[in-house]
């Protein structure tokens, strides 16, 4: 393991020892274990520009969970990776009957994969928020073609472990919906070792937040609980 791995797995450990002990002990992020925990659902639909190797590769996704006082959230969700990453691939010799071009073949990386997320918001006043989200997901990875039917095959099929680190800000549009923004840093901690292009990189992420206790609230006023 690497020290960029160390690290991602290092912070992934101190969110979850912080997490168990909140539950158990006064802690000023969390609040006094007295308090009355707020609990509240939210939804986003997320959207990503970010660059493997030097293309362009945008992400399209959602994540839902809930959040806990203002001040945590923790969810899950699902990401594509949609890039226009063309490399060139040596067929396996099980597929070499389907090219229509030989055994070598011009093939388009795909990615996909399913985060957790824990964020914690460091600043909440409305209507603005700021937070730290970290997301460790798993997911796959493989190249796809065109075979000599101009059928689309998939080669090269991998299991991928995925970790992105950031800060992102929102503001709150409407009393239903809200948009954000921020900036991270992806890591691949189990990459597809067919992929010859860098993936890890920087990410610009644009989110659109829907609140499901805001439309609760709105429909149901006489529901009790906290929303």
């Amino acid at each position: 393991m690497n020290i960029k791995s160390r690290l991602v797995f290092l912070v992934f450990c101190l969110a979850s020892i912080q997490i168990g002990y909140a539950a158990d002990y006064p802690n000023p992020l969390f609040g006094n274990k007295k308090d009355k925990k707020k609990v509240k659902p939210f939804f986003q639909f997320d959207s990503y520009y970010s660059f493997i190797g030097n293309e362009k590769a945008d992400v399209f996704g959602f994540k839902a969970g809930v959040e806990v006082n203002q001040k945590w959230r923790f969810g899950a969700g699902y990401n594509k990776i949609k890039s226009d990453i063309i490399e060139w691939k040596l067929l396996p010799v099980e597929e070499r009957p389907y090219s229509s071009t030989g055994n070598i073949v011009k093939s388009q990386l795909y990615l996909n994969y399913y985060p957790l997320l824990v964020e914690y918001v460091f600043y909440n006043k409305d209507p603005w928020q700021v937070s730290l989200p970290f997301t460790v997901g798993y997911g796959n990875s493989y190249f796809s073609y065109y075979d000599i039917n101009n059928n689309t095959r998939k080669i090269f099929d991998h299991p991928i472990v995925i970790s992105e680190l950031g800060v992102t800000g929102q503001v709150k549009v409407f009393k239903w919906i809200g948009l954000g923004a921020g900036v991270g840093y992806r890591y691949l901690v189990v990459n597809n070792p067919e992929i010859e292009t860098q993936v890890s990189s920087l990410v610009y992420s644009i989110r659109i937040k829907i609140f499901p206790g805001a439309i609760i609230k709105t429909f149901f006023p006489n529901l009790s609980g906290e929303w």
